[in-house]
């Protein structure tokens, strides 16, 4: 992501087969005061569209003829063409929301959405991490997971043998959870082993979240930040920083396709 990029700044591509949802959502963001939009309609412009100028946030439908939204990511993957932040729209729920994010996409909005929500939606996906995860949420979360990590490992796709540890991606983790928990809002506190490498010791990280997918067969959960205490605030940031995940939530262990939810 380029540096204190503002929305009037921001690239932006629209990818949608249907015409009038593409010159909707292109109106909406000209009103709010983006000026760089392209649009396209289908995957395999999309793709065209981006290698001839780079883009800061990509906002596709997921299913669309010839090439849809998921192939489409894949496919960006697959070239090394770097989207700092993807959004998905779909009318449908046949999405697997744990590969959507470990693919990097960081939101998914279903139709008919309004204007508010995807304005919001791209004003998040290209804020300064930095500016992000700061005030605790109101109500605070009703339910609470503890977790001893084991340690902390890359983010992105492939399988494990202690998926104990945490795994980092842009905007939240993955780990395995003590006891099951359902979609939404959550209080968390992970204790991971000390860094002296890097000065942390005792490090925890602890605020609120939410679940965005959990595996009842082996109690993996994908948690998206909402805030983070200042006490693990700057060594995750710098984690992150660090490691540069495309992930946006990682999803590292191999789960069965039904598990989730």
């Amino acid at each position: 992501m380029r540096p204190d990029i503002k929305l009037q700044d921001a690239r932006i591509l629209i990818v949608d087969d249907e015409p009038d949802l593409r010159d909707i959502f292109a109106e909406w963001l000209k009103a709010s005061g983006c000026v760089s939009l392209r649009t396209a309609s289908d995957g395999v412009a999309a793709v065209a569209a981006i290698q001839a100028e780079p883009i800061d946030v990509l906002i596709t439908d997921v299913r669309m003829p010839i090439m849809d939204g998921v192939t489409l990511v894949r496919r960006l993957y697959d070239l090394a063409i770097e989207v700092p932040s993807i959004v998905f729209v779909s009318g449908f729920g046949d999405v697997d929301i744990r590969h959507m994010y470990d693919l990097g996409v960081e939101a998914f909005l279903a139709k008919p959405l309004k204007r508010e929500e995807l304005i919001g939606c791209v004003e998040r996906a290209i804020a300064d991490r930095a500016d992000l995860w700061l005030n605790p949420m109101t109500p605070p979360p009703r339910q609470s997971m503890q977790v001893e990590a084991t340690g902390v490992v890359g983010s992105g796709g492939g399988s494990t043998a202690d998926s104990k540890c945490l795994s980092f991606g842009r905007g939240g983790f993955g780990t395995q959870a003590s006891a099951p928990l359902g979609l939404g809002p959550v209080a968390f506190s992970c204790r991971l082993p000390s860094d002296p490498l890097h000065g942390n010791a005792n490090r925890v990280l602890a605020g609120h979240g939410l679940v965005r997918w959990f595996s009842r067969t082996d109690l993996t959960v994908g948690i998206e930040f909402a805030y983070l205490d200042p006490s693990c605030r700057a060594w995750v940031l710098d984690e992150i920083a660090a490691s540069a995940p495309r992930s946006f939530i990682p999803c590292p262990w191999e789960i069965p396709a039904d598990s989730a939810h």
